[in-house]
């Protein structure tokens, strides 16, 4: 879905504090991010960091609000209000996590996966006879166990993350909309006056500036404006289009609207810094425990072989445990950089003496600590990565707040001024500062929910922003 450029909605005319941050202390362990009744929330087989405090964001203030508590400074157009099913952030998480078929095959491979520990625990202490390698492949299956509900909470924690991702921008995209739709009505207004006194005043010199020219230019940016409205509510609508894949839901059978009108302001008390965004990810984080557990089965794989001492073809632990390597990055060396992860490699059986397999075994268990290096690796600079991101979001909210609040008051003394004033094009002026004002204030609120969400899911819930209606 291309991404809706606010920016430039007024670009054309243009030419002629850190917002607070609350939290809320919560020792140990935090909640389910999200309590669904078919969901399952598995305990991931992670190092936790017990003398760290979760962070947790809350909404303070919602942008209209702003207006009270500023004196009227801050002033969002009103959103159409529709009819039909409301649904709030909280509402669409918990029908994602019920019904997206990507995390219903995750949990199938986590059954399948389940009932190969089971078969194995079957067999009994004669079983070892035949099977010196019987005792170590149940204990690869009790890490194929693991990586199973590792692999359960990664996949959720990336349905909330993209489910947050489509509902602002939904909101966001309405409020865009009605951004676009007040300045285009006070054009209208400004034209159809303009033109009154372009026909009324028969003295040019009375008319202070104002020509047929600049009320032709008024016309052309009224089109432009609403051109990018229509973009606006296209955009809203492929938002709510991605929201229903990610919810699995249809627009015939299940029709809803987000409950919210206006993106919310997030706010906390205590600071954080990057390091602590880095530890959190890292102790966390279900990709670690992942690999892990890959990193485990795979060193039980060489005492496995080393049980079978005259067989020729003995088969490797992926006959009855389920270690994957699930989503490896591909490296990117372009304009953009991104580093590469490193893949699990073991063949269904090896082939030789004793010797022979138990050190070809001893490789592929090096080359499993090198995928768990990578991955750590690969994280800790996702880690910093979302921690910069959040940090710039956080900046340019700050700086864009201050620029609003002066294109305000642009405007306000623009207004009191305008019936002294013939030339409306000066009046535009400040309309469409205004406005631009807002639409870049609305994308920066939508950059700083995209960033605090994606600290969610790279800390795993180390970070736990209080969504309104989560």
């Amino acid at each position: 879905m291309p991404r809706l450029a606010t920016r430039m909605i007024f670009a054309f005319l243009l030419g002629g504090s850190a917002i607070g941050l609350r939290t809320a202390e919560a020792a140990g362990d935090p909640p389910p991010l999200v309590m669904s009744a078919l969901a399952v929330n598995p305990t991931i087989l992670a190092p936790q960091a017990p003398t760290h405090h979760h962070v947790r964001f809350q909404n303070l203030i919602p942008i209209t609000a702003e207006k009270e508590k500023n004196g009227g400074k801050v002033d969002m157009p009103p959103v159409v209000v529709e009819t039909g099913n409301f649904l709030s952030l909280g509402e669409c998480i918990a029908v994602a996590l019920e019904r997206q078929p990507s995390l219903k095959a995750v949990k199938a491979s986590m059954a399948a996966t389940e009932a190969g520990y089971a078969a194995l625990l079957k067999f009994g202490t004669p079983a070892t006879i035949l099977s010196p390698d019987l005792e170590i492949r149940k204990q690869q299956a009790q890490r194929g166990l693991a990586a199973s509900a590792a692999e359960y909470q990664k996949a959720q924690n990336e349905i909330v993350q993209d489910v947050t991702r489509l509902y602002y921008t939904a909101v966001y995209a309405k409020q865009a909309e009605a951004v676009a739709s007040d300045l285009g009505d006070q054009l209208v207004e400004l034209i159809k006056i303009a033109e009154s006194i372009l026909k009324t005043e028969p003295d040019p010199k009375k008319l202070e500036g104002l020509t047929l020219a600049k009320i032709l230019l008024m016309k052309s940016g009224l089109l432009k404006v609403r051109e990018k409205q229509s973009q606006a509510r296209i955009g809203r609508q492929q938002a709510m289009a991605a929201l229903r894949q990610v919810m699995a839901v249809d627009e015939e059978t299940f029709p809803f609207r987000v409950k919210d009108t206006e993106l919310p302001l997030m706010a906390q008390k205590a600071a954080f810094d990057k390091k602590f965004v880095v530890e959190q990810a890292l102790c966390r984080r279900p990709e670690l425990a992942l690999a892990s557990a890959g990193v485990d089965a795979f060193r039980l794989e060489v005492y496995a072989q080393g049980k079978i001492p005259f067989k020729r073809k003995v088969p490797t632990f992926g006959s009855g445990a389920d270690i994957h390597s699930k989503d490896i990055p591909q490296a990117m060396r372009g304009k953009e950089y991104r580093p590469g992860g490193v893949t699990l490699e073991l063949p269904p059986q090896l082939v030789g003496s004793k010797f022979d397999r138990v050190c070809r075994a001893m490789a592929f268990s090096q080359r499993a600590d090198a995928v768990f290096e990578s991955a750590q690796s690969l994280v800790k600079l996702e880690a910093e990565n979302g921690y910069y991101e959040f940090e710039l979001a956080t900046e340019k909210l700050n700086s864009l707040k201050g620029q609003l609040d002066l294109a305000l008051q642009i405007q306000e003394n623009a207004r009191s001024n305008g019936p002294n004033v013939k030339d409306k094009s000066v009046i535009v002026q400040a309309e469409v500062l205004a406005s631009t004002a807002q639409a870049e204030f609305l994308e920066a609120v939508l950059q700083h929910l995209l960033a605090l969400s994606a600290l969610e899911r790279i800390t795993a819930g180390g970070i736990q922003p209080a969504f309104p209606g989560r």
